[in-house]
């Protein structure tokens, strides 16, 4: 049994991941693709768009076999963070040969190659990064500019290896540090190095718009040239006159499941949590507000100093914004004071169902002999299972997720589910 995972958000699922997907199938010749998915948050401190139920049903009309979902504690933190919990998800299955992930570099030995020097943290390279953090540069930009400076000193390095590997690898790596997937890739790298995984890194190179373009191109081609990012279709969604613009970015399988959404207005933005944010921030303290994942002494101060030009989300983050924080930091910082989310574990020990294909029992029946973490796949089994660390952040992710879900049904009219009366996904 050959078996792929792919850890993603799919915010909102778009034919650049279902090209993924076959990828793994035809060139990885994977008979099953396991899917880690960050549940009804995302990495950019925001709401999924979609609900995690609907996005999983997405990913599974499009091929994926095993949909997981990535809990919230985790689905909004770092970069680093982030990859460690996808992977140690898939690595505690024992059934995963390969990880698949997008990169716009598209060479594996590269990132993999960074990822050692971030692993090992020489002293050459930690001196760097202290130097470049006390010249002000918030910490992504400290740390790429140390491994630049670092790569540059040929004395790191022995024999072949320099000239072998670093030399074109040098030629790239501002390149490499500069985009989005490439930075991800190579956590993602760096976390099976740290958990000693079998698990083979395979990259695949990001093909269509960038990730942080924004502006759909209405041309539509299945050429993967014109893949659309999920930040373009989440932005063309701000605006009703875009739906067949972006229906026509989304696979056949999925694009009935995204437009009776958006029809019945059962999708969400950072501003539609614009109320809740600012009610909380108005119960909180500069002491209170530093207990917060991803919050600094800083930023908390700064908060309550613009309170009273509080008007949404989207403005307080573009208010709060400063050279040292990230447009991303301070959106993770507002959203984890919302949700109160204090801690951010490295590794996740369960695994849970969000929905699966029929077709893939005998996937399942291989993990159920082989994994050291429980898998969970009706929700309210969980107390039953999990260990206290476990059963912690599953409350933080039941708490968040009901919070998600009163949002949208105030949004749209329709009554509250409860996350445990919420179905698993079968087809």
């Amino acid at each position: 049994m050959n078996v792929t995972g792919i850890i993603a958000e799919y915010n909102p699922f778009h034919r650049g991941h279902k090209y993924q997907i076959n990828y793994c199938k035809k060139e990885l010749q994977a008979d099953y693709v396991i899917v880690v998915m960050s549940g009804d948050y995302v990495q950019r401190g925001t709401p999924a768009l979609l609900p995690k139920h609907l996005r999983a049903e997405m990913a599974l009309r499009c091929g994926a076999d095993l949909v997981l979902e990535m809990p919230v504690s985790v689905s909004t933190a770092s970069a680093e963070t982030f990859a460690m919990a996808g992977v140690s998800i898939l690595d505690n299955l024992h059934v995963v040969d390969q990880l698949c992930f997008g990169s716009e570099y598209g060479e594996v030995s590269a990132l993999q190659e960074l990822a050692a020097v971030l692993v090992k943290e020489p002293k050459e390279y930690r001196v760097l990064l202290k130097t470049f953090l006390s010249e002000g540069l918030s910490f992504p930009a400290a740390r790429s500019q140390a491994l630049i400076e670092y790569f540059k000193d040929p004395h790191h390095f022995e024999g072949d290896d320099f000239d072998g590997i670093l030399t074109p690898l040098l030629n790239q790596t501002v390149q490499i540090l500069n985009l989005p997937n490439n930075i991800l890739g190579i956590e993602y790298c760096k976390a099976l190095l740290r958990l000693d995984s079998s698990i083979r890194p395979v990259t695949l190179k990001r093909q269509g718009m960038r990730y942080h373009d924004t502006v759909l191109n209405e041309q539509f081609t299945s050429a993967p040239e014109h893949f659309a990012s999920a930040s373009a279709i989440r932005n063309a969604l701000k605006s009703d006159s875009k739906i067949n613009g972006v229906l026509k970015k989304v696979p056949n399988e999925a694009a009935s499941i995204l437009e009776t959404a958006v029809n019945k207005n059962e999708f969400l933005l950072e501003d539609d949590f614009s109320l809740l944010l600012q009610y909380c921030l108005l119960n909180e303290t500069p002491e209170s507000l530093i207990s917060y994942a991803d919050m600094s002494k800083d930023l908390a101060a700064r908060i309550c100093n613009q309170i009273n030009h509080f008007e949404n989300f989207t403005q307080f983050t573009e208010l709060l914004k400063t050279k040292e924080l990230t447009y991303t930091r301070i959106q993770r910082a507002l959203l984890h004071t919302i949700l109160k989310i204090r801690e951010q574990p490295k590794g996740i020990p369960y695994a849970r169902v969000l929905g699966f294909r029929k077709s893939s029992s005998p996937l399942l029946k291989e993990i159920k002999q082989h994994t050291t973490i429980p898998v969970i796949t009706k929700a309210a089994d969980a107390s039953g299972i999990l260990s206290a660390d476990g059963q912690k952040i599953w409350n933080d992710n039941l708490r968040a997720s009901n919070i998600y879900e009163s949002i949208l049904a105030q949004k749209t009219g329709r009554p509250f589910v409860h996350e445990y009366q919420k179905q698993l996904i079968l087809l």
